[in-house]
């Protein structure tokens, strides 16, 4: 486990600078931190390594930084009044995923991560999907090679008439049940359509 601190660099991949940790993103039922908040954008746990003491290094390229989901509300949400930060904290360093746990006494977020985790998403059939700030549409499925592993999302667009195909490649990340995709209106409306 190690302890994250608000204002440690993070560097890409090739060791230049990305940004430094701005914010904490919580899953409260899980009571792990998710993801890290780096220059406006939400970076996966998985993502990440010790890149000594103080520095943390990602696993991509400053280019690929703004493929990442912003923060905004639809995705992650300000600490609620029931938290309570750890020593040496602030409520303000906190967003979470997850609605509140009922019942019990004040919820206390971690400040230690294990960096060498690897993450699982949990994308499941009304998973929404995500461009930029916009909602594209919401999951109806997952399709699976016969070994199991994802190839594309059948996402339903809200305005759109019927299903598209997501290629897997083109996800960037999930936060929570949130997909994030890099496709514009128009290359999604050009996407197949299942069988």
């Amino acid at each position: 486990m190690r302890t994250l601190r608000i204002g440690e660099e993070v560097l890409d991949r090739e060791g230049h600078r990305l940004g430094s940790v701005e914010r904490l993103v919580v899953d409260e039922k899980a009571h792990r931190i998710t993801h890290l908040v780096v220059d406006g954008h939400l970076l996966g746990l998985g993502r990440v390594s010790e890149a000594g003491p103080q520095r943390l290094r990602a696993d991509l390229a400053r280019s690929d930084l703004g493929r990442l989901p912003e923060v905004h509300d639809g995705v992650v949400f300000p600490a609620g009044q029931h938290w309570h930060p750890p020593p040496g904290y602030h409520l303000g360093v906190y967003l979470r995923i997850a609605e509140a746990i009922i019942g019990g006494g004040p919820y206390v977020p971690p400040v230690a991560a294990d960096l060498d985790l690897e993450e699982t998403p949990e994308i499941k059939a009304g998973s929404p999907v995500w461009s930029g700030r916009r909602q594209l549409g919401k999951v109806t499925r997952a399709v699976a090679d016969p070994d199991g592993t994802l190839r594309e999302l059948v996402v339903r667009h809200d305005l759109l008439d019927g299903e598209r195909r997501v290629p897997v490649d083109r996800v960037t990340e999930v936060v929570g049940t949130n997909v994030h995709v890099d496709l514009t209106d128009q290359e999604f409306e050009g996407l197949p359509r299942p069988a």
